[in-house]
């Protein structure tokens, strides 16, 4: 047995003691919801569970939270909503080292701008607009197949239309290619 592999009695010793941390962190990542009973239901878990038991600071879980949004876009307002909750019960006037487009977002969504240092002239905030109910790309973000034939049945409909957006982690560009045949998201 090599030193690198894992004993199973202290791996499960240590996932039973740090069970809450993971299963809180599980939540965040793998947020699937948009309506704030499932919102709820992960905050009280994240306060219970992170900062009341284990005294984890807020600042950090917010910057966590911020932080997975350019992973998870699809549910951005969800992870703002719960940043946002953090903030008010805790009173978090300021969180460093947040990404630019997480802070951006939140500014817009809140009108407080939780990294001082940040400057948002250089965020185009036409880009960021996937998120706005009734456009081709929710219909994308939201698999809805129905609402996304509609819209490539008008007859304004542009077939080379194209979006680059910059919610993507290490991708400078994330670029949508629609067409009515298929639907290709490429990068470079």
């Amino acid at each position: 047995m090599s030193k690198q592999d894992v004993h199973p009695k202290k791996y499960s010793e240590l996932r039973s003691i740090y069970e809450y941390f993971i299963n809180s962190y599980n939540a965040l990542y793998q947020l699937k919801t948009e309506n704030e009973e499932g919102i709820n239901s992960i905050y009280k878990q994240i306060k219970t569970e992170l900062i009341e038991a284990w005294k984890y600071s807020p600042i950090k879980i917010i910057r966590d939270i911020l932080s997975i949004i350019p992973y998870n876009n699809r549910y951005t307002k969800s992870y703002l909503s719960l940043a946002k909750q953090i903030s008010d019960d805790y009173h978090v006037q300021e969180v460093n080292n947040v990404d630019p487009i997480s802070n951006f977002l939140f500014y817009k969504e809140y009108g407080i701008k939780l990294n001082k240092a940040y400057d948002f002239k250089e965020i185009k905030s036409k880009n960021l607009e996937i998120h706005t109910e009734d456009t081709i790309y929710r219909a994308i973000m939201n698999n809805d197949i129905k609402r996304f034939i509609v819209f490539t049945e008008s007859e304004e409909f542009d077939s080379d239309q194209r979006l680059k957006i910059i919610l993507i982690k290490n991708i400078h560009y994330l670029n949508y290619v629609v067409t009515t045949e298929q639907l290709t998201v490429s990068s470079y």
